[in-house]
């Protein structure tokens, strides 16, 4: 296989942007593109990307497990996956399906074991082909680090500015609240949903209402036993709280942006609070509507710097 330098790196992740056509992308830079989608954004790109014959049979095996044909596996027929959100995947998958097991795709070159990620002994597959369980043919060519960003700890000066920001929180949910005390988590979310319903279409002043966020975050890493993060770029930095396999990212400027405009119901904040218990990836929110929407994100690609 040839080498994937820093110039496929950048096309990759151009086309991810929208910056570039992926029609112009080479084989090796469709693989990657395939695993730096964010399926959140749809599926587009893929419904050109698989009628093509140089796409390489690992890379087709790949996307099929990424859009979790499993899923569909609890349906008696396709008129009951009609009535899905996702119907335009099942019919991307049953394309890809038809196509792989034809013999369409011919070149071999990198190798997609669906065993390592998307199969366990819970997996549904009584609606799976058998060769699509199995590994592909050619050189394992994983997921590279296009991105220039990564994750770290805050450092002392962000910790502090970090409970700042909760105390201040505390303090505009006391406005309408005056009795309120933060030392229980279930109640401060009952508290921050209150509070924005009160400061919904009033004049803030001088009121920091996006603090709440880090109110919500602090109750969410206390529940679920999360830990404080900084989404760290190039060009600056996102304070968060990530999971313990730092696959999953909620961020500071999102929840309260997202309610206190009336975008979302405020009920979402004690949705996602409760919703989070025991997840450790997408997969265990199969049906997850938070990506969508920028409440939760993937971080797994990203590195992790002490």
């Amino acid at each position: 296989m040839e080498e994937f330098n820093k110039k496929n790196k950048n096309r990759v992740l151009d086309a991810v942007n929208g910056e570039m056509s992926y029609q112009k992308l080479t084989a090796p830079e469709l693989h990657q593109f395939v695993m730096h989608w964010n399926y959140d954004d749809g599926i587009e790109p893929f419904k050109w990307i698989i009628k093509q014959k140089y796409l390489d049979k690992g890379t087709a095996l790949c996307l099929y497990w990424m859009l979790q044909p499993d899923y569909f596996c609890r349906f008696e027929n396709e008129d009951q996956i009609k009535d899905q959100f996702n119907y335009e995947n099942y019919k991307l998958i049953k394309e890809i399906e038809e196509k792989y097991v034809s013999g369409f795709y011919t070149d071999e070159n990198f190798s997609f074991d669906p065993n390592e990620e998307f199969l366990d002994q819970n997996t549904n597959t009584k609606c799976i082909p058998s060769v699509m369980l199995l590994k592909s043919a050619g050189n394992v060519f994983e997921r590279l680090d296009i991105e220039f960003a990564f994750l770290r700890k805050p450092n002392e000066k962000e910790i502090k500015s970090i409970n700042t920001k909760i105390g201040d929180a505390v303090k505009i949910i006391q406005v309408s609240n005056p009795n309120f005390v933060y030392n229980q988590t279930d109640e401060a979310i009952k508290a921050i949903i209150e509070s924005v319903e009160y400061w919904k279409e009033k004049d803030l002043g001088k009121i920091k209402i996006k603090n709440l966020s880090y109110l919500w975050l602090d109750c969410v890493r206390q529940k679920h036993n999360w830990e404080w993060i900084i989404w760290d770029w190039e060009t600056g930095n996102n304070i968060g709280i990530t999971n313990s396999t730092k696959e999953l990212t909620c961020l500071a400027d999102t929840i309260i942006n997202h309610t206190i405009d009336g975008f979302q119901q405020s009920s979402i904040i004690v949705d996602l609070y409760n919703d989070l218990a025991g997840v450790t990836n997408f997969y265990d929110l199969r049906r997850d509507p938070y990506s969508g929407i920028g409440l939760l994100f993937s971080t797994d690609h990203l590195k992790f710097r002490e």
